[in-house]
């Protein structure tokens, strides 16, 4: 039995390819798709909030040099250090992320229990996930090709878990593979 009911699963999945879709075209709008390599969606163990960010070649390579050479292709990948997210745009953009899908999330949030967390934990994390697949279904293919989407949990044991699972089912065998290599040297 799922802890969501239907309606909330699919207005999550609805307004997170609603925001997906807006978010990565304001992106596009400020970058060439060939400087842009990854797009994330970013969560709490607890679903009580959802973010974005993009991150571009060149912001990298500015990036990369305050860090030590081991802890670059951790910066690489690591969404608060990314070009480009919420917060960082006009209200418009993010009022998706900030408003409804907030909203959305902060009623979801009303039927956890310590009994069925992980059970929604999941339904949310899987909602997302569905949301985010629409959305890039709905992008021009030229402008996704070398961009990786993936999902992170911020502050999580589960983090890396999670980025691997949701970059399989985002992206292409190869760009998955690509990904989930990202820290070997």
């Amino acid at each position: 039995m799922s802890i969501l009911s239907n309606y909330i699963i699919q207005d999550l999945i609805q307004n997170v390819s609603k925001g997906v879709t807006e978010t990565f075209k304001f992106v596009l709008e400020r970058y060439n798709s060939n400087e842009v390599f990854a797009y994330t969606l970013y969560i709490d163990d607890y679903c009580s909030y959802l973010g974005w960010a993009a991150n571009t070649i060149s912001h990298y390579e500015i990036e990369k040099v305050n860090y030590p050479k081991e802890d670059q292709p951790f910066i690489k990948w690591y969404y608060p250090q990314f070009a480009i997210g919420l917060g960082e745009v006009p209200e418009k953009i993010d009022s998706i992320f900030n408003n409804e899908i907030q909203n959305i999330l902060n009623d979801a949030n009303t039927l956890i229990s310590e009994d069925n967390f992980e059970q929604y934990q999941a339904e949310v994390y899987d909602s997302i996930i569905e949301g985010f697949k629409k959305a890039i279904a709905s992008v021009d293919k030229e402008k996704t090709k070398n961009v990786i989407f993936f999902v992170s949990i911020a502050d999580s044991d589960n983090t890396e878990i999670m980025e691997n699972y949701s970059a399989e089912q985002l992206n292409s065998y190869e760009k998955f593979i690509t990904f989930k290599n990202r820290f070997q040297n």
